[in-house]
């Protein structure tokens, strides 16, 4: 139960995060329109990447130091 709640917490974070780069790169959008769309695809691929790939990171150091702390016992 207690890993299925850091896994929804990290969810909810990354989530939020992606939320407000996403924000904050839309509101430079191009007003022509196909220059618009390519721009606010690439702003959510990238919005979604730097947090997943951060939380990963954490998430697999985490895993890295229980291994750790299981060959020294």
């Amino acid at each position: 139960m207690r890993k299925f709640f850091k896994i929804l917490i990290s969810v909810v974070i990354t989530l939020y995060f992606s939320a407000t780069m996403f924000y904050c790169f839309v509101a430079g959008t191009p007003d022509d329109g196909k220059g618009a769309v390519i721009y606010m695809m690439s702003a959510a691929g990238l919005s979604i990447l730097f947090p997943a790939f951060t939380c990963g990171c954490i998430h697999y150091i985490i895993y890295l130091r229980k291994k750790m702390d299981e060959r020294s016992k």
